[in-house]
């Protein structure tokens, strides 16, 4: 009786197997909780140019996050440390952060304490080498250094910042004063209280706004960059052309109006891009001197020229031209338009790109 049972039990698993009827385990959802605070995630990944990257990602709360890769082994030795910021989304088991390129970098969810990097497409990586970043114990604000684009304000003897990619405001706090920023701010905004955009370099630290007040984050600005006049940061406007390496022909001198018209050439100069030397023309002899500049500051020096006598009106031109060089403290690059200003911001010259 009991060989008989044993018999029928096999006889059921082939007639079970023959119709086609797989066992399998069934699948477990990795138990994913909405953030309700900071987390951080870290993990060392594969690198196609490098030796090997270390990752670490910070979600924030208000749907932001920070991220610092650090290449190890880089072509030519040592390693590299970058950081960025954006928002960030999630949706059923997939984490999305969006720092305004086109392939934002994605995430799968393999637990609450795991996540797995995914293709550009947000398609699994097939690959047996470890893609996952895995969360720690405490919340890393990944302060930075980290370059940022933003909408610049100045009133009230305050400066603040919107970040382009995330969206968020912050005070300005500048690591070494800076007159040089409140004048160009003040020269080129569109309007009283109007914001600019601006490229500037710093870092996060949590400080009182004022005594009394509850800490925030505020930036410390290294390193101003630059403004950006007529950009915002949906449309940052036209690439301008840079400065140095760039051949610059005079189109108008502040205080001569006519003075160019009629002219057989006009003046001009190019600052090289790997010294400090300035070569061009004044109107009527070559020009030979140095330059020395900042983020916005500009300075000529030692300018001397061939001995050709210049009659008429190109000695105008070139002793216009000249004197308003000597002169100059700062300088702005609009698209192709090079703008040249003294010490108390006013324009002395207007240059163009040839």
């Amino acid at each position: 009786m009991r060989n008989a049972a044993v018999f029928l039990c096999l006889l059921m698993l082939v007639v079970i197997s023959g119709c086609g009827v797989k066992i399998t385990e069934p699948v477990t959802k990795p138990d994913i909780k909405p953030v309700s605070g900071n987390i951080t995630y870290t993990g060392t990944i594969p690198c196609a140019d490098c030796r090997s990257r270390n990752l670490t990602v910070t979600l924030f709360a208000d749907k932001t996050f920070r991220l610092k890769r650090v290449s190890i082994g880089v072509q030519g030795g040592g390693n590299k440390t970058e950081y960025d910021l954006g928002r960030w989304s999630g949706k059923g088991d997939r984490l999305v952060l969006n720092n305004g390129q086109k392939w934002p970098m994605q995430f799968r969810y393999v637990s609450g304490k795991e996540i797995r990097m995914l293709d550009q497409r947000g398609n699994e990586i097939v690959s047996k080498l470890d893609y996952s970043l895995r969360k720690t114990s405490f919340v890393d604000m990944l302060s930075g250094p980290m370059t940022m684009n933003g909408m610049f304000r100045y009133m009230a003897d305050a400066f603040t910042f919107r970040e382009c990619k995330t969206g968020k405001s912050y005070p300005l706090v500048f690591q070494s004063p800076n007159v040089s920023v409140e004048r160009q701010y003040l020269a080129l905004r569109p309007g009283a209280g109007k914001p600019l955009l601006a490229t500037l370099k710093g870092r996060f630290v949590m400080r009182k706004p004022e005594a009394g007040a509850a800490p925030r984050e505020h930036i410390i600005v290294q390193k101003f960059k630059r403004f950006w006049p007529g950009g915002t940061c949906k449309n940052p406007g036209s690439p301008a052309v840079a400065l140095t390496g760039t051949y610059w022909r005079v189109i108008a001198i502040t205080g001569s109006p006519d003075l160019l018209k009629g002219n057989r050439k006009a003046p001009n100069f190019v600052m090289s891009q790997y010294g400090n030397n300035v070569k061009g023309f004044t109107g009527c002899n070559s020009l030979l001197g140095a330059y020395a500049k900042g983020a916005t500051t500009l300075s000529f020096s030692r300018l001397g020229t061939t001995r050709m006598a210049c009659p008429g009106k190109s000695g105008d031109v070139e002793q216009a031209f000249l004197a308003a060089l000597k002169k100059v403290s700062g300088w702005k690059v609009t698209g192709k338009t090079l703008e040249l200003f003294d010490s108390r911001n006013r324009l002395l010259m207007r240059l163009k790109a040839g």
